[in-house]
C-alpha cells in the first residue's frame, strides 16, 4: 500500500545569537574541546514562504571532522515554550575542509535557559551532522559558556 509520509511544517520562531560551548571530555591533545555556534534564523508564515537565516558552527572537538559548518538550507524550524524556550532546526550545511562524505544534513537545538548577564543556568546547544548515508560527521551538546542564545518561541 502507497503511503505519504506525513508533513513537517515549520513554526513561528525566532533565534540569534553568539556562543561558546566548552566539553572538557571532547578536549584532547589535538582537540581544544570547544565548539563556537553564530546564528540568526527566523520564520513566520505570515511574511515567510520558507524559514530565513543562516548559521555557523566552528567544530574543535574530538571523535568527529575538526571543521566549521555553515548551513545552506533550514528546512525546518520549530520552537516551544515561554520561560525557557527552545529550537529545533534542519537542513543542509556544507564543510570548510575536504571530507569524503557528501550530502551533509544537520539537526540543531538550542535551549534560552538565561538572561543575558545571568550567571545561573546556562543556555545550552546540541548539533549533530551526518552525511547522506547516515554516517555521524561531528555532533556535540553542551552549556553555553560564552555568549547568549535568544530564542523567541512561536507561543511566547
Amino acid at each position: 500500500m502507497l503511503s505519504i509520509p506525513s508533513f513537517h511544517v515549520s513554526t513561528k520562531s525566532q533565534v540569534n545569537g553568539n556562543a561558546e560551548i566548552y566539553i572538557e571530555n571532547r578536549k584532547d591533545a589535538a582537540s581544544s574541546g570547544k565548539f563556537r555556534l553564530t546564528i540568526d534564523v527566523s520564520f513566520n508564515p505570515v511574511t515567510d514562504a520558507y524559514p530565513v537565516g543562516s548559521f555557523e558552527i566552528n567544530v574543535d572537538l574530538s571523535d568527529g571532522l575538526k571543521a566549521t559548518f555553515a548551513s545552506t538550507s533550514v528546512e525546518l524550524i520549530n520552537s516551544y515554550g515561554k520561560h525557557t524556550p527552545i529550537v529545533c532546526l534542519t537542513g543542509r550545511c556544507k564543510a570548510d575542509v575536504r571530507t569524503k562524505s557528501v550530502g551533509l544534513h544537520y539537526w540543531l537545538m538550542l535551549v534560552d535557559n538565561k538572561q543575558k548577564d545571568s550567571k545561573e543556568t546556562q543556555d545550552i546547544v546540541g548539533f549533530a551532522i551526518h552525511d547522506n548515508k547516515g554516517n555521524r560527521i561531528a555532533y556535540g551538546t553542551g552549556p553555553v559558556r560564552k555568549g547568549d542564545i535568544v530564542v523567541i518561541a512561536s507561543g511566547s
